[in-house]
């Protein structure tokens, strides 16, 4: 009798291990398929590739500004171009032409 009590123990003690496992599994299964799953996971990493490339814009952008105030800052002739620009004036005997944009083609009517 103390033989088959211990094989019946033995028996449920994988049992229980059999249904230890398979209850995570299915767990497992219903996180990861859930909204903070892995959909959730994958638009995060696509979140932040875009937020990289973003970063990488400014980095670059911040890169040419400098650029700019640099040359700004070592050259009077630079400086003086970008005032005329920004205030529109002109030299005594310049001409300027101002070109309008040419238009898009217009589509044509949709014809049935």
């Amino acid at each position: 009798m103390a033989v088959r009590r211990a094989q019946a123990f033995q028996v449920y003690k994988r049992l229980g291990l059999v249904v230890a496992v398979a209850g995570f599994c299915i767990y497992a299964v219903v996180n990861l398929t859930g909204p903070q799953g892995i959909p959730a996971l994958l638009a995060k990493w696509k979140e932040l590739r875009e937020i990289e490339a973003t970063n990488a814009r400014l980095v670059s952008d911040v890169s040419d500004r400098r650029e700019k105030v640099r040359i700004l800052r070592e050259s009077a002739e630079a400086r003086e171009f970008e005032i005329r620009k920004k205030l529109q004036k002109l030299r005594e005997g310049e001409k300027l032409y101002q070109v309008p944009d040419p238009e898009p083609p217009a589509s044509e009517p949709h014809r049935n």
